[in-house]
């Protein structure tokens, strides 16, 4: 009985181990990748209408 109760803790360990790893995962995917996303898109936008601003008062002269 020891030899399998061994072996359930050890697979219950394992398992446990593996479904917290898959969760951070996909947490990551799910939550935390669109809003770096987000995030670069908006820098990206904002020095674009920066450049275009400073380009459209710049005085011809």
């Amino acid at each position: 009985m020891a030899k399998g109760f061994k072996a359930g803790l050890a697979t219950g360990v394992v398992g446990s181990v593996i479904a917290a790893a898959v969760s951070a995962f996909g947490y990551k995917k799910a939550v935390i990748a669109p809003i770096e996303k987000a995030d670069e898109e908006y820098e990206d936008v904002s020095k674009t209408a920066v450049r275009r601003s400073k380009a459209a008062h710049q005085s011809r002269f």
